[in-house]
């Protein structure tokens, strides 16, 4: 038995917000404008596709593995995208609005269920975060919330716990109790345009109603699944399973 322990990773997971309620014929255009969007705010943060390590198209987002090295610039990123993102709904029809979710945690070249993309991937859909989220857009009538990352305590305190972002800010973020399936854990959310207070008023106000599963529309598939190795391994870190449509990157256990 191999007792190697895998390559510390930083996996991002981000997904389009109701992406299955978009105008029919604005579908088409998500991908594009997903991965412009994504490339852009990658170029603010120093980050590059090329850095990924493993990146997997899920149908209505996209997740990656970077070396661990990068989790701070990922972090930010994730503050930079909100203003991109809000630049681009502010001039274009199709409107979208990001849920973001960062791990770390070690991760095999090897296909299958691993803890530390299951732990990204129940971050990513937990019915707590969904609901902050939603609960946020309901406050922006205007349409001005366009991001919300949610990072574990792990990312936080190591990130935080030193001068490793340089955009993002720790006090920025509100701790969340986070319950999905099997996973229950501490973890932090932010959502710009509302301060840490805010939110953990907005959080303590759901109470348990925040563990209860967020009714969504099934993501429709947009097109063809990309998944894109870089460096020297010869195997897929691949994330989840299939189950209806394309969900390629989404723990669906």
């Amino acid at each position: 038995m191999d007792n190697t322990v895998p390559e510390i990773r930083t996996l991002l997971g981000v997904d389009v917000i109701d992406s299955a309620r978009t105008a029919p014929h604005l579908l088409p255009q998500v991908p594009t404008v997903l991965e412009k969007l994504l490339s852009t705010g990658m170029d603010a943060v120093g980050l590059s596709r090329q850095d990924a390590v493993d990146a997997q198209y899920t149908g209505d987002g996209w997740l990656y593995a970077f070396p661990s090295a990068l989790l701070g610039r990922v972090v930010d990123l994730g503050r930079a995208l909100d203003g991109i993102v809000a630049e681009h709904n502010k001039w274009n029809k199709l409107e979208l609005r990001l849920r973001l979710a960062v791990e770390v945690g070690p991760l095999p070249d090897v296909q299958g269920f691993h803890p530390a993309n299951i732990s990204r991937s129940r971050l990513l859909e937990a019915p707590a975060f969904k609901l902050l989220a939603r609960r946020c857009i309901a406050d922006r009538p205007d349409g001005s919330m366009s991001t919300a990352m949610i990072v574990s305590d792990a990312v936080y305190q190591t990130v935080f716990g030193s001068d490793y972002t340089k955009i993002a800010r720790g006090s920025d973020f509100a701790e969340l109790a986070v319950t999905n399936k099997e996973f229950a854990r501490r973890a932090w959310v932010t959502v710009p345009g509302f301060d840490a207070r805010t939110l953990a008023t907005m959080i303590a106000e759901d109470g348990p109603a925040a563990s209860a599963p967020v009714e969504e529309s099934e993501p429709t598939a947009f097109g063809t699944v990309t998944n894109t190795i870089n460096g020297t391994s010869t195997n897929t870190v691949q994330a989840h399973t299939i189950k209806g449509g394309i969900h390629f990157g989404r723990d669906r256990a």
